[in-house]
């Protein structure tokens, strides 16, 4: 059963030392995707609207969709930033009728701003997604610069999230019956992976003889490892015997419907969702992220370093993992009043 987790590719075999906990910071440069490739359905999704777009523009929607996918970003960078030039060029063909998209004022796009914040209520981190657009658009498209004294970002509230405690998460993965469900929310909380990640993982990437899970192209785009739990793998092998026997190390460890197809996030959230309201937990504030966090919050609480959960977690910078520092102070770890001492 174990030969299914072998190693997939081979220079993972020989090249790297046994890992621990304290020490997963593995670099190289990762191949370069192909070029973005968008369907007939995604550009008739994109360019859905109740009157036509002059034609002058839909060449700046082309040219700007083009210019993103060859900046090789994300699809769902590439999808967002065209949509939201669309609602641009929408708002600027309806306030401004024969303006051109270049001769558009600094106040003209502060008022379209003000319009995304006051009347359509997004929310700041939404309306600065917004601003990077029209930024990256003005840059690459229309050739201008863009002053970010004129339309600066917008200052956003920080909150702290909402994290289950270890017994709350044993209590949902004890609840789950499926056993490929089971297995894919155990692992999400045990190894603290992204359900990106999660969704994307092959059977070669568990690596059992080092205790720890291959991640290719993570979120940064680098090539990481994380943390592999005995009690996750022992249910990875229960699925693998109930469910999924002709597996191979190629194949997606947790296939969808489709086949050659692995599953969607969507998918994951909905089984999250629904334990949630089975355990009686729907109501505090939990979502499918909050097992990363209990990862890295349970970490910090039984004494690992942040540099330890930075790099188990993948995270870029350690401004990401000190939120687990003001997590762990508010369950009262690590910080005792002066008032009590002597």
């Amino acid at each position: 059963m174990t030969a299914v987790f072998a190693t997939r590719l081979s220079f993972r075999k020989d090249s790297h030392a046994v890992m621990s906990l304290s020490v997963f910071a593995i670099f190289f440069k990762p191949p370069r995707a192909p070029p973005i490739k968008f369907s007939a359905a995604f550009d008739r999704f994109l360019y859905r609207r109740t009157y036509t777009i002059l034609e002058s523009n839909t060449d700046f929607i082309d040219k700007h969709k083009d210019i993103l996918s060859f900046r090789d970003l994300a699809p769902g960078t590439v999808a967002t930033y065209v949509s939201y030039l669309k609602t641009y060029i929408d708002r600027v063909e309806e306030q401004l009728p024969g303006r051109s998209l270049s001769s558009v004022s600094w106040e003209e796009i502060r008022s379209f701003i003000r319009w995304l914040k006051d009347v359509k209520k997004l929310n700041p981190r939404t309306v600065n997604v917004h601003i990077s657009q029209l930024r990256d658009f003005y840059y690459y498209v229309l050739h201008k610069d863009w002053d970010k004294r004129e339309v600066p970002f917008l200052r956003f509230d920080q909150f702290l999230p909402a994290v289950p405690t270890r017994e709350q998460v044993n209590a949902i993965i004890d609840s789950i019956s499926n056993p490929k469900h089971k297995a894919e929310i155990a692992l999400l909380y045990s190894s603290g992976i992204r359900v990106s990640e999660l969704c994307r993982l092959h059977c070669g990437d568990i690596i059992r003889s080092k205790n720890c899970i291959y991640i290719s192209r993570s979120k940064n785009r680098s090539d990481r490892y994380a943390v592999l739990s005995d009690k996750a793998f022992d249910l990875l092998v229960s699925y693998i015997r109930s469910s999924y026997r002709g597996a191979k190390p190629e194949d997606w460890l947790f296939p969808g419907q489709k086949d050659g197809a692995h599953t969607c996030e969507q998918t994951v959230c909905n089984v999250f969702v629904h334990q949630l309201a089975k355990t009686g937990f729907a109501g505090l504030g939990f979502n499918l992220h909050s097992l990363r966090h209990a990862f890295g919050l349970h970490l910090y609480e039984s004494g690992a370093d942040l540099f330890s959960i930075k790099e188990a977690m993948g995270h870029k910078s350690l401004s990401s993992t000190e939120l687990y520092l003001v997590l762990g102070i508010g369950n009262g770890r690590s910080v005792k009043s002066p008032y009590d001492f002597g």
